[in-house]
């Protein structure tokens, strides 16, 4: 069979090529993957650019009202909101980190307060972040203090968010383990918007309140995933060429070989004053020849 007798007089040359096949798959899969993540946080990274610093719009240009989707490209869009907060329905997002110093994050909690609308609906709003407490039986489950939301009508300026995925960890009556809408509705009893705030400015301003959220990261380290993303092509490029390379040295190795060995017999056939036929041309053995008895005599 002709694949057959292939095979067996290549079988090295040809399991090297699936060989690197496979590999350089592998390679190109590990590079789309890293283009992936490149995109993802350059498009993160462009969005923030665009909308962090927009000009506040209205609530319901944006979101119409609270049974409406949330269109991902609004987010961190500035909107004008007026309402009451539902004090008695604020809760606490647990193990949120705060850089404060050099000495690394600070853990704490960030507030929830409904921001109840004249239609019965809610936005829920993150109004910042208080450390965790330092006094009682256990400081860590709590802060020391909730400054109270302002009383009243309240005029409020928030960045739209997007919720959280739900953590399904148990934590204390009032807390979530995310700023997950359905988690945080179902516990307030309020008809949530699908997007939260976290919180700009409030009007009027009150005496105390939690530090503000800072602003998002914008170097989300995407350069170096377009480099990765170019050193996996790279990678699957070598992979594919290492047959070639290899069958091309092979066949060097092979040249020089026979080369070296021509060498050999040349310079043997000129040690001995011969052509190199010659040198190699058997020698013929010559018989004793026997002894006659007259030879003694001579002797």
């Amino acid at each position: 069979m002709p694949g057959l007798d292939l095979w067996r007089r290549h079988q090295q040359i040809i399991a090297l090529v699936l060989m690197a096949i496979v590999v350089a798959l592998g390679c190109v899969g590990l590079s789309r993957w890293q283009y992936h993540r490149y995109q993802h946080k350059h498009a993160a990274k462009q969005l923030v650019q665009r909308n962090y610093d927009a000009t506040p719009v209205p609530l319901n240009r944006l979101v119409p009202n609270a049974d409406a989707p949330f269109d991902r490209d609004d987010e961190w869009r500035q909107v004008q909101v007026s309402g009451q907060y539902d004090t008695a329905a604020t809760t606490l997002v647990r193990n949120r980190p705060r850089d404060i110093d050099d000495t690394g994050p600070t853990y704490g909690y960030e507030v929830l307060v409904p921001l109840v609308l004249d239609d019965g609906s809610a936005l829920l709003v993150d109004r910042g972040w208080l450390p965790n407490g330092t006094t009682g039986s256990h400081p860590g489950q709590e802060p020391d203090a909730v400054p109270a939301a302002p009383a009243g009508p309240v005029q409020v300026v928030a960045r739209l968010r997007q919720g959280e995925p739900k953590h399904g960890q148990q934590v204390p009556a009032g807390q979530v383990a995310s700023i997950d809408l359905s988690t945080v509705e179902a516990s307030t009893g309020h008809q949530l918007y699908s997007a939260y705030g976290a919180l700009v400015s409030e009007s009027p301003a009150p005496s105390s309140a939690p530090a503000v959220l800072g602003a998002p990261e914008l170097d989300g380290g995407e350069g170096i995933n377009a480099s990765y993303a170019v050193q996996w092509l790279l990678f699957a490029a070598l992979a594919l060429g290492f047959p070639f390379w290899y069958v091309r040295r092979g066949r060097r190795e092979a040249a020089a070989a026979q080369a070296e060995q021509a060498s050999g017999r040349g310079s043997a056939g000129a040690s001995t004053g011969r052509s190199p036929s010659t040198a190699q041309r058997p020698s013929v053995a010559v018989p004793n020849r026997r002894r006659r008895i007259w030879d003694d005599e001579d002797e």
